[in-house]
């Protein structure tokens, strides 16, 4: 998510009568106050798409997981964990 453009950075022109561009402030006024702290980056759809399909393979090796492990004479429930990951 730290990857990618962020809206707030920006630049938000408006046109005025005389054709001329300027800043439109109230933008830079409103992003910072209500945006301030706020992770606002788009990443791009590849960087998106690797981490969805990483979350994904994770979630299957999770569920590939054994419910119950024996060492030696101990038996370990595994379940909570599982359901918890």
């Amino acid at each position: 998510m730290n990857t990618g453009e962020d809206p707030k950075e920006q630049r938000h022109v408006n046109v005025n009568d005389d054709g001329e561009e300027e800043v439109d402030e109230t933008f830079n006024w409103m992003a910072i106050k209500i945006l301030g702290g706020v992770s606002t980056r788009r990443p791009s759809l590849e960087i998106f798409d690797e981490t969805i399909t990483s979350l994904a393979r994770t979630r299957e090796d999770i569920n590939m997981l054994k419910q119950t492990v024996d060492i030696g004479w101990l038996r370990i429930n595994a379940t909570p964990l599982i359901k918890e990951l």
